[in-house]
């Protein structure tokens, strides 16, 4: 049993696609995922780089962009959600920390920064938040930088 488990484990490593710099991994997750809109890079107080990707109208996941010892790859860790007026879901990193995200027309708060498209504002928080009643919310951004227009 103990063997079957590291061959799962080993070919889910071989699957995921490395390359030498940023850019490349970018353009490959672009390509792959057939991205249309506009994509934003929150680096996270804890040194992540998040992907806030549109990937058409008003479609969103989060990917994330990791450097390893075999190089750069970016990758989709979150599922596509359509955003409306407003949305929020959970994530966890490679590096198993937990986020929440909110998406919102028109939100006026510190906590909430401009999504480059102009149409949302988005927040990032830590850990996992939409079943808990809570209005402490503690950002998780450091910087943000536009990616993709």
């Amino acid at each position: 049993m103990l063997l079957v488990l590291f061959f799962i484990s080993a070919c889910s490593e071989i699957g995921i696609e490395h390359f030498s710099s940023q850019e490349e991994a970018l353009i490959y997750l672009i390509d792959k995922e057939e991205i249309k809109g506009n994509i934003d890079l929150i680096v996270t107080i804890r040194g992540e780089r998040l992907l806030i990707v549109q990937s058409r109208e008003d479609i969103f996941f989060v990917g994330e962009l990791v450097e390893d010892k075999e190089g750069y790859y970016a990758e989709k860790i979150s599922d596509s959600v359509v955003i409306g007026v407003g949305a929020s879901w959970e994530l966890n990193t490679a590096s198993k920390n937990k986020y929440t995200i909110y998406f919102e027309k028109d939100k006026k708060d510190l906590n909430f920064i401009p999504f480059s498209n102009g149409e949302y504002d988005m927040s990032l928080v830590e850990g996992h938040l939409i079943s808990k009643n809570t209005t402490d919310l503690i950002s998780a951004i450091k910087e943000v930088k536009v990616i993709k227009e």
